[in-house]
């Protein structure tokens, strides 16, 4: 990740999942997720594919901003989202994150 450990950015995570598994993973989320604000992080948005789309593309993709590395870290450490993958498995098949810089649009 780029950046002073100091500075503030913005993660996006898509996730993938089988259909059998999507009701888990959207459940794993709407728990894990609140857990973003005891770390000072704020999730910019959440989206869910729609229902009738291919099941091969991403079934969640978040954009959620964290006020520096630490944050991050603890977030990413914090033995309440450690417990929840322990209770839920590995509900993704795939994951991407990817740390986000802004652009302008033209003009």
């Amino acid at each position: 990740m780029a950046g002073s450990p100091d500075d503030p950015f913005t993660l996006a995570f898509v996730g993938y999942a089988d259909p059998a598994a999507s009701e888990r993973a959207a459940a794993y989320e709407d728990r894990v997720l609140p857990l973003l604000d005891d770390h000072g992080a704020r999730l910019l948005y959440r989206g869910r594919r729609v229902a009738d789309a291919d099941p091969s593309l991403p079934l969640e993709v978040h954009l959620i901003w964290f006020p520096h590395r630490r944050a991050f870290d603890a977030y990413i450490g914090d033995e309440r989202r450690l417990a929840l993958i322990d209770e839920f498995g590995e509900v993704f098949t795939h994951k991407h994150a990817v740390e986000l810089e802004t652009v302008t649009g033209p003009g």
